[in-house]
């Protein structure tokens, strides 16, 4: 087999030679043939070049595949943390605000600028229900106009102004009472500041009649009294809580009870109300509800953000 091997036979066999397929007879064959033929040693030469040329490329291939992988990858976390972060700072152009009353201050009065009943805040009391923060407040300059902001708490821990309600008091030490309703439940909410040390009590003054209609001389008033422990204060009742109390320290029958307005009380039990009104042309006639839209548009701005970082994934990722 030697001496009968001939060029084209050789060559025919180099590609299994270099890639060791061949008998141990015919690597000998083709290695005698190599040493003698110049020409097919040359041919062997360049055939093992270009194979180990071959095996290289996938490599660089590989390594450039790779890299477009990568690149991708990092694109698509950016554009998520892109989108994530849009999200989240619409969401927090809404809920802003902290617990804190001067932060607080300053939110009621940029919200009632706008409006005919707007005041210059300042916040008495806070008091959270069911994520919902109630701040009682007053205005700097009309110390008789006051009312209660609404605040519901986001998911970042701050809060978003719902809605506020201002009123005007004929006394100079203001008991001001309101009603809310709070995740489907009503309270009643007792706002009291500039209180005057004579007062030792406040009353919820309720209002019923004994027989059906509204007559004069069948009205009767029933009061819930409570103690004045501070000159500034922030209470809630659970108003059917209250009314119930009402209604079972009446001991009779009444009609169209409801809780009406507020007194105030001295050491002695006798009601001093009357001695803290003020003059009626001092008397800020100021009063509004004001109440802020749904978030239906913030989501619908967020939902919009959401898909579009949704297609934009959805095409770096695509081949």
């Amino acid at each position: 087999m030697k001496s009968e091997l001939k060029c084209s036979i050789v060559r025919d066999l180099l590609p299994n030679y270099i890639e060791k397929l061949t008998s141990e007879d015919t690597n000998e064959a083709v290695e005698e043939h190599l040493k003698a033929c110049g020409d097919c040693n040359e041919a062997y030469e360049q055939m093992v070049a270009d194979m180990g040329n071959m095996e290289k490329a996938p490599a660089v291939e590989l390594k450039f595949l790779r890299k477009i992988k990568r690149t991708r990858l990092m694109a698509t976390a950016l554009c998520i943390m892109v989108t994530v972060g849009l999200c989240y700072a619409l969401y927090a152009s809404e809920f802003k605000y902290v617990n804190d009353k001067g932060n607080l201050s300053a939110a009621i009065t940029e919200y009632t600028s706008p409006f005919e009943s707007k005041v210059d805040a300042y916040v008495l009391e806070t008091e959270e229900i069911d994520g919902v923060l109630i701040a009682s407040f007053k205005d700097r300059e009309r110390t008789n106009v006051n009312g209660l902001a609404f605040l519901s708490k986001g998911i970042n821990g701050r809060y978003r102004i719902t809605g506020a309600k201002i009123e005007t008091s004929e006394y100079s030490s203001v008991i001001q009472k309101y009603s809310d309703e709070i995740k489907g439940d009503k309270y009643y909410i007792v706002s009291g500041y500039n209180i005057s040390d004579e007062v030792e009590e406040y009353g919820l003054d309720y209002c019923g009649y004994k027989n059906p209609g509204t007559l004069s001389k069948d009205r009767v008033r029933h009061t819930l009294r409570f103690e004045v422990e501070n000159s500034q204060f922030l209470d809630i009742y659970n108003a059917k809580e209250m009314d119930e109390k009402a209604k079972d320290g009446s001991n009779q029958q009444l009609y169209y009870f409801m809780l009406l307005e507020t007194s105030m009380y001295d050491a002695n039990g006798m009601e001093i109300t009357e001695n803290f009104r003020i003059n009626e042309d001092a008397v800020n006639d100021v009063d509004g509800n004001i109440a802020k839209a749904e978030l239906n548009l913030l989501y619908v701005f967020m939902a919009i953000v959401a898909w579009i970082g949704y297609i934009i994934t959805k095409y770096i990722l695509t081949d």
